[in-house]
């Protein structure tokens, strides 16, 4: 675990202003959200592995604090697509989170997330908890597997089961 050099996205915006569209629609890769979100994590001391997989699904970070496990889903379009992932990661660990840029979240997101079993976190300049997961009380994947994922920072191709 290492400290982080990713940009948030206002950041990236000064250092590529040229590349913005006048309506400022535009897409900040994912990767930009991972750094910020990392950075945070190892601020609360928490181990994590990013592009980590279980059952051949990719999970964009798995993480470890004390007995228990977390999936994050990190979306920068295609939100729904994220809700999907998060929603199916609750099968796999204790807590699943979608996160999304700060300016992604409105009433309507935080609304449908309400309703689901997964957390949202919003990314910006820092990370917020917009709404916290419920604990999956039953994983088809053995708990243990995901930890040492985690832990030993698994970083081939193989899935975990």
């Amino acid at each position: 675990m290492g400290t982080s050099s990713f940009k948030s996205q206002s950041e990236y915006e000064l250092l590529w202003p040229d590349q913005l569209e006048e309506s400022q629609s535009h897409y900040v890769p994912e990767k930009y959200q991972l750094g910020i979100l990392t950075h945070f994590l190892d601020q609360q001391n928490i181990e994590y592995v990013t592009e980590g997989r279980i059952f051949c699904y990719p999970i964009d970070l798995l993480a470890v604090n004390g007995d228990s496990t977390m999936a994050v889903e990190l979306k920068s379009g295609k939100i729904a697509r994220g809700i999907e992932q998060a929603s199916r990661n609750t099968d796999f660990v204790d807590h699943s989170f979608l996160a999304v840029w700060e300016e992604d979240v409105d009433s309507d997101l935080a609304e449908e997330i309400a309703d689901l079993p997964i957390g949202l976190m919003g990314i910006g300049d820092s990370v917020e908890l917009i709404s916290l997961p419920y604990k999956t009380e039953k994983q088809l994947c053995s708990k243990a597997n995901v930890v040492s994922t985690v832990r030993n920072h698994v970083g081939s191709d193989s899935s975990v089961q």
